[in-house]
């Protein structure tokens, strides 16, 4: 869902709802995050499950469920990386009731298994990552393959970010992205390979950031378009996150360490 979609007029049904929405996500991301109670929150709400479960779509792109096991995975990359749980350990804490189910989320979202995640995290060396990242991009802009082009608009009364954007088939980031790119500051376009289409996240980075930054990811800006097979130049806005916006739960360090620039 764009920004501008979810930042739209609403009418005095459709605020009510919007607050409701909020506070439920607020809720969601509370430490003690426990199981899914769709009834509950659709009975808090005043509204039916299917109700309560449409107007998630229309403000986060998500049904509820979706958006709730994302805030758990944000949750469990902290636990597997600063309190070195194991596996099993960080799959009851959170509250899912299946290792499987845990292992096949977290792999889906992330990008990476829980137990890979952790070891990644731990190995990242995150200067040489950001050197690598920033020669590949280079490279990239300078190969003649590349031959779609994004260009980012940042806003003027800011100081400009660093970003990376990446391609996924869904409109909300989930798994490995089809192709991404690491943007410095210092530039205001990147290239795509020729064959890239899907949906394009972009979000801002900390010039120096810490590990904490890295692993649950709260970017200053964000910015989204849809790139079709036909597209040559597109044009993507760069604006502050709103609550409605789900986590994202890439695995950015592993990207940049392993991988540099994908294509």
């Amino acid at each position: 869902m764009a920004v501008a979609e979810i930042l739209r007029p609403l009418s005095p049904q459709d605020d009510a709802r919007a607050e409701t929405v909020a506070h439920i996500i607020r809720q969601m991301k509370r430490p003690e995050n426990g199981p899914v109670l769709l009834d509950e929150w659709a009975e808090y709400a005043g509204m039916s499950k299917y109700e309560l479960t449409a107007a998630f779509r229309r403000l986060t792109g998500i049904p509820p469920k979706t958006f709730h096991n994302v805030e758990k995975l944000e949750i469990a990359k902290r636990l597997l990386v600063f309190e070195d749980m194991r596996v099993t350990d960080v799959c009851f804490e959170i509250g899912f009731e299946s290792v499987g189910s845990f292992v096949s989320k977290f792999t889906k979202f992330v990008g990476l298994s829980p137990g890979s995640y952790a070891r990644e995290m731990t190995a990242a060396s995150f200067i040489k990552a950001y050197l690598a990242a920033i020669l590949s991009t280079a490279g990239a802009m300078r190969d003649r393959q590349s031959q779609r082009r994004l260009t980012f608009h940042q806003p003027a009364d800011q100081t400009r970010q660093n970003l990376i954007a990446a391609v996924f088939e869904k409109p909300f980031p989930s798994g490995y992205p089809a192709a991404w790119r690491f943007v410095p500051a210092t530039r205001d376009t990147a290239g795509l390979g020729a064959r890239v289409a899907g949906h394009c996240l972009v979000a801002s980075m900390p010039f120096f950031p810490k590990k904490t930054d890295l692993i649950n990811l709260a970017p200053a800006l964000i910015g989204r378009a849809h790139i079709t097979r036909s597209s040559q130049k597109t044009e993507i806005t760069m604006a502050p996150p709103t609550i409605f916006d789900p986590p994202i739960t890439l695995a950015v360090p592993a990207m940049l360490s392993r991988h540099g620039a994908a294509a």
